[in-house]
């Protein structure tokens, strides 16, 4: 029988870090959805996004590269059922880098800089990409990280 690991704050980290990732996904819909109201014009979203975009970057990579580095070397020192939650936590951590990236990114640059009467509409398409990404990649990553750390303690 293998001894048993005790969670450490290295285990923790892909827990806050997801956590986090998930706060700052949330947030966006509290930032977005004011903008697709019919008195405020298309205008202030291209302004808004042209700003957003450079400073959500660091954001946006952090969280979600931490969450998959402390995920995966908390892979590597744990054992059976935490090894493989923390494992498929790093996958769901790294899908969201993936989900969509070329589509993702072609619908920001026509908010950003596309023609002004489609932004509105771009913007509730980003809106449900960043949907189906946060159900698919955030929030799974985040449960995955939780349910290993419990795991770990548990044992």
């Amino acid at each position: 029988m293998a001894s048993p690991i005790t969670p450490t704050l290295r285990h923790l980290v892909a827990v806050l870090s997801s956590t986090a990732s998930v706060s700052f996904a949330m947030s966006e819909y509290w930032t977005f959805i004011p903008f697709l109201r019919d008195d405020i014009p298309p205008q202030s979203l291209v302004v808004f996004w042209d700003s957003f975009l450079y400073q959500k970057i660091p954001g946006w990579l952090g969280f979600g590269m931490t969450s998959a580095i402390a995920g995966y070397l908390s892979h590597r020192c744990s054992g059976g059922l935490s090894r493989r939650l923390y494992g498929w936590g790093v996958i769901f951590a790294l899908s969201h880098y993936a989900f969509g990236y070329i589509e993702v990114s072609q619908v920001i640059e026509k908010i950003a800089h596309g023609p002004v009467e489609q932004v509105k509409d771009m913007q509730r398409y980003w809106l449900k990409i960043h949907t189906a990404r946060t159900l698919c990649s955030d929030i799974p990553a985040m449960i995955c990280f939780i349910a290993a750390l419990l795991h770990l303690g548990a044992m």
